[in-house]
């Protein structure tokens, strides 16, 4: 049984075993990227009560210290965002080549392509893509999905779509209002039910950062008889809205995963998304989700977050506002040629479950992590 060193927060939970044979022990961490965004790229574990480890697992941060790691990570690494090519960059680029970085494991094929873009030409190529492994996230839900409903709505009753995401604009929040609009005034019977803290504009990158672009969205998401406000849900009841909602979306200007869209789709509801990040992995167009195209770049982002588009701009505004009708016109439509045929929802929510549980299961990576930790702390783990 090896001692395995590991991180708190959202993103390792989908990332690392849930049920482990060897003693994972998850601390806090220091955010470097709080006290500067040009150190975020590393970090350093709560040192107490001190104690030997055989491996750390980090994510997205390359750990200081002695101790030998593998790292997940979800687009870029290392994080060293405008600082490419310096020597805080090349220093990096050094720790993650070293033996003391035993594997290096991407949480999708988008991470991947992204990653390996990052080091194209780089002396240390050939070095960091013998450890560079891909593994897609898991969670237990994915697991006991056979309990989620494939119901369709019955005659006369709405069809409702969930949305979730705190970031009300970058994740398509804005999109879901219009799409409320869309169809009380095409008499299309459809909810709407929102679980977000609103946040907008200011430093999300995606966003025109003037709050006041998005005021037309927040009024008609307070006026609209067809949408429900949540501002915050605890995670059950979140899995219990999906559960009993047909349809979400996740109609995102930028994701490099979308955990979400995951969770969703082990309750059954087919997930309406952007074709960008690594949502194309996950879903299936008109088998076990809705994919929604975005104008891209060559690595699968939108082209206009990907080309730095000048944000504070009346042509950004513009460009958003546009992307977000046409998003939640396509959207409907969607949605009402599904509802239109006669079993086919029940069976798109059979194909999300069954796809959930292939893709994203625990019992796989619970198995893969704890071969991966014992493989790493007896070497380098070279990609097979």
């Amino acid at each position: 049984m090896l001692r395995i060193l590991a991180p708190t927060r959202y993103p390792w939970r989908f990332n690392g075993p849930r049920h482990s044979r060897h003693r994972v022990e998850n601390r806090d961490f220091v955010p470097f990227n709080k006290l500067s965004p040009a150190i975020e790229g590393i970090t350093l574990f709560n040192p107490w009560p001190p104690r030997r480890f055989d491996l750390v697992h980090a994510f997205n941060r390359v750990p200081l210290g002695p101790t030998p790691f593998i790292i997940g990570f979800e687009s870029h690494l290392p994080r060293a965002f405008g600082a490419e090519g310096g020597r805080y960059w090349r220093w990096l680029v050094e720790r993650l080549a070293s033996p003391r970085c035993r594997a290096i494991v991407a949480i999708s094929r988008y991470a991947e392509r992204v990653f390996l873009d990052q080091h194209a030409g780089a002396p240390e190529l050939d070095a960091l893509r013998r450890k560079l492994h891909v593994r897609l996230p898991n969670l237990p839900a994915a697991d006991t999905a056979e309990a989620a409903t494939d119901s369709e709505p019955a005659a006369g009753e709405p069809l409702r779509v969930a949305f979730v995401g705190n970031h009300f604009g970058r994740k398509g929040g804005c999109v879901g209002v219009r799409m409320a609009e869309l169809a009380l005034a095409r008499g299309v019977p459809l909810e709407v039910e929102i679980v977000s803290k609103l946040e907008i504009g200011g430093e999300i990158w995606t966003d025109p950062p003037d709050p006041a672009f998005f005021s037309p969205y927040l009024e008609a998401l307070h006026r609209l008889p067809n949408i429900r406000h949540h501002p915050g849900l605890g995670n059950d009841a979140v899995l219990a809205l999906l559960r009993r909602s047909p349809f979400s979306l996740l109609a995102t200007f930028s994701d490099t995963f979308g955990y979400s869209a995951i969770e969703a789709m082990s309750q059954g509801s087919v997930v309406i998304a952007t074709r960008q990040g690594a949502l194309p992995e996950c879903l299936d167009d008109g088998e076990s989700g809705v994919l929604l195209d975005l104008p891209l770049s060559p690595l699968g982002e939108w082209q206009h977050v990907a080309g730095g588009a000048p944000r504070r701009t009346p042509a950004y505004a513009a460009l958003y506002r546009d992307e977000i009708e046409r998003l939640a016109a396509e959207a409907l439509d969607r949605i009402a040629a599904i509802a239109s045929v006669p079993g086919r929802l029940a069976a798109m929510r059979r194909a999300a479950r069954r796809a959930a549980a292939a893709r994203f299961s625990t019992r796989a990576a619970d198995s893969y992590w704890d071969d991966l930790y014992s493989r790493a702390a007896a070497g380098v783990v070279p990609t097979t």
